[in-house]
């Protein structure tokens, strides 16, 4: 994957940052980019819509972002999903915390300014954080607004858990009439999904509160967090619904990026399907060798000549690879169909040629005739072993190196035999054609001439 870079506006200067990794923590994100100079840059989103960002080498210790690396579902900064994030972006305007503070307050309620302003706490003075917290409190229990200083309370108290001052609040007795609403999480959900939300890591595990959560995404198009969720709760358990959501949601992506996404993905079922049906649309063949060799994924039998096709068009690096592995893979990929074999082990012998002996292509072929498989590919290097060392075969030994694409190999045998019948015009049409194919353009012509005369 290449690196993600953009930009950001600094004191009216542009930085070029390059992303290195973004975290989803409760209802931010936080975005970790670099400089040329190896500096860091710390980016916040609220929701969907990034709040600000602070160029910064070391983060304190149990601050909002410090809390986000350690317990958020991160992302490498070149992921997709990273990616997308940064892209839905119009701008990058870093600007100053006394600048950031009346921003917010046109944009969000007073509960949310004193939240989001607490996601700066590693770049500000603590104590501004605690002070707009209290100072929140006081004006809604002026102003009579006792449920929304109680939110407050619970907001402040997920946020700094050891405050005395959120604490104690949170026991006094004139807010205890509110406690049944955080018992039931349907009613949480409804009268403070802020808390609800930020109860995920106590809550995962609960059909219920997903659902609901769930829910909460969608109703605030926040698809990305849905994404992020999902796909974390499929590393712990499968989850029919959760793979044919992520699936679903990954439709927004390009066809390469849902393959990136999947391929990190543990590949349960519904996900292999889905990686196999968009490696065989997208015609990445080496990405699709790999993929069927690291996972136990049976094809259907519609699905063979796809396959096929994709080993033959793979890079013969790619199938050397799996050289050991490959041995009874394709057995399983085959269903034990030895006309379909013969079709899977033909494109694997042709790339051995340029890595393995003559001799290791056919201790590899053992394998299919303890399986009591008796393929005429083998028969074909059976005979190419017995030609080897007989002059009077290098003429059908060099077809059967063409037949295999070994060209360079085939040149020699084909010489051989110019030498040994000067006046058979066969070995040199096939010169002629080889050196051609090699894009030899001289010698193609030399022989093709050699050739016209000897027909003459």
């Amino acid at each position: 994957m290449t690196k993600m870079q953009f930009q950001v506006q600094l004191n009216k200067k542009k930085l070029h940052l390059t992303a290195t990794q973004l975290v989803f923590y409760k209802q931010s994100k936080v975005l970790e980019a670099t400089d040329k100079n190896s500096n860091y840059y710390y980016l916040i989103f609220y929701k969907n819509n990034f709040i600000n960002g602070a160029k910064r080498n070391q983060i304190k210790i149990n601050s909002h972002v410090h809390q986000a690396f350690k317990n958020g579902i991160r992302y490498l900064g070149e992921h997709p999903i990273t990616r997308t994030l940064i892209k839905k972006q119009k701008s990058f305007h870093l600007i100053s915390f006394n600048q950031l503070y009346k921003s917010i307050q046109k944009k969000y309620t007073t509960l949310e300014t004193a939240l989001i302003f607490s996601y700066f706490d590693s770049f500000i003075k603590l104590e501004s954080t605690h002070k707009l917290f209290r100072q929140t409190f006081y004006e809604y229990r002026r102003n009579g607004q006792h449920f929304a200083a109680y939110k407050l309370l619970n907001c402040y108290s997920l946020a700094y858990p050891n405050n005395k001052f959120a604490h104690d609040m949170l026991h006094n007795l004139q807010f205890q009439t509110y406690k049944p609403i955080y018992q039931n999480m349907t009613t949480l959900y409804e009268k403070d999904p802020i808390y609800f939300e930020a109860s995920f890591e106590s809550f995962k595990g609960n059909q219920t509160f997903l659902k609901l959560l769930f829910q909460l995404y969608r109703e605030q198009n926040r698809l990305l967090d849905e994404l992020a969720v999902r796909s974390e709760l499929l590393q712990l358990h499968d989850s029919e619904e959760n793979n044919s959501t992520v699936i679903f949601l990954l439709e927004n992506f390009s066809l390469d990026d849902q393959l990136l996404i999947l391929q990190q993905l543990k590949q349960h079922a519904a996900i292999r399907e889905k990686s196999m049906q968009l490696l065989l649309s997208t015609g990445k063949a080496n990405d699709f060798v790999h993929f069927l060799f690291k996972t136990d994924f049976q094809p259907t039998p519609e699905q063979m000549d796809a396959i096929i096709t994709r080993f033959e068009q793979a890079d013969s690096d790619v199938l050397s690879s799996h050289y050991q592995l490959s041995k009874t893979r394709l057995l399983t990929l085959c269903s034990f169909d030895a006309r379909i074999l013969d079709k899977l082990v033909t494109p694997f012998v042709t790339a051995f040629f340029n890595h393995y002996s003559l001799h290791d292509i056919l201790d590899w072929t053992e394998a299919f005739r303890k399986a009591n498989f008796h393929l005429p590919i083998e028969q074909k290097l059976r005979k190419m072993q017995t030609m080897t060392e007989d002059p009077d075969q290098q003429f059908a030994l060099g077809e059967l190196y063409v037949h295999f694409q070994q060209l360079e190999k085939s040149i020699d045998c084909f010489k051989w035999e110019m030498e040994m019948h000067p006046n058979n015009p066969k070995p040199v049409s096939y010169l002629s054609k080889i050196y051609n194919q090699l894009g030899q353009q001289e010698e193609a012509t030399a022989y093709q001439q050699l050739f016209l005369q000897m027909n003459r």
